[in-house]
């Protein structure tokens, strides 16, 4: 069964059920627009080569990742959304993320991002119901690009 928003009751929620999947593609256009948005402060030294790092293609070629890729932090707002499209903000706005970058998410690379409900009990100190969610992004080599363990409390 695929969890979608509409089901705010986690009575109805089992372990096995899968989240509604997320397919997002990169673009080096993507890549520069969250840079502009990240880099908003005057930049330090420090900024500028992260910055550069992931973004300009001529500096990004003798980088760590051979090209530019997105920022880690970009790929974790990939996973908050896939998130958004199963579960309410609200419950979301109490989780606990913890995600775990494994492979560059590049441009041109579509990942999907999907989820299943790995465990589910009831939390001794709060009487209410806690899920604990694997998630995952795949690109379209099938390779495993991100994981994230995340704890979504019944509020």
């Amino acid at each position: 069964m695929s969890i979608n928003t509409s089901q705010t009751n986690f009575n109805d929620i089992s372990i096995g059920d899968e989240l509604i999947e997320l397919n997002k593609t990169e673009t080096q256009e993507t890549i520069d627009m969250y840079a502009k948005v990240n880099n908003r402060a005057t930049p330090t030294e420090t900024d500028e080569v992260r910055k550069n790092l992931h973004t300009d293609p001529e500096y990004a070629k003798t980088g760590i990742f051979a090209g530019t890729v997105n920022m880690g932090v970009a790929t974790c707002g990939h996973m908050m959304e896939a998130l958004e499209l199963s579960f309410p903000y609200e419950n979301l706005s109490h989780s606990k993320f913890s995600m775990r970058a494994l492979e560059p998410f590049r441009p041109g690379d579509k990942v999907t991002y999907s989820g299943k409900i790995n465990n589910k009990y009831v939390n001794e100190e709060t009487g209410k119901i806690e899920l604990e969610v694997e998630l995952i992004g795949t690109n379209q080599l099938g390779q495993l690009i991100a994981s994230a363990q995340v704890t979504i409390p019944e509020v």
